[in-house]
């Protein structure tokens, strides 16, 4: 079971890594990040328990407090962008620094 939920955790950071990279949208660029992040607090979770570590816990609540952090400021910038520019498209950021 172990090895399931590592190998689960790897294959979600590594959809969300692709995703990151390979899309030119803001939503899904915050998506693959938001997938990153969950791989790793899957992996953080998978080794908590099974070692017993209480400091894995710390790690966990701290990448979660940083995930909704991202999720305001992506959403605040995807929203600027969409009222601004009238599209979703992050080439058409530059523009955002003008207004």
């Amino acid at each position: 079971m172990f090895m399931a939920l590592v190998y689960t955790s790897l294959l979600i950071s590594s959809i969300g890594i692709f995703m990151l990279l390979s899309k030119k949208h803001i939503l899904s660029i915050l998506i693959g990040v938001e997938l990153f992040l969950n791989g790793i607090n899957l992996l953080f979770i998978t080794i908590c328990k099974s070692y017993s570590n209480d400091t894995a816990n710390i790690f966990i609540l701290f990448i979660l407090v940083i995930t909704a952090c991202e999720v305001a400021i992506g959403l605040a910038i995807f929203l600027l962008n969409q009222r601004i520019n009238r599209t979703i498209d992050i080439n058409n950021l530059n523009r955002l620094r003008d207004e």
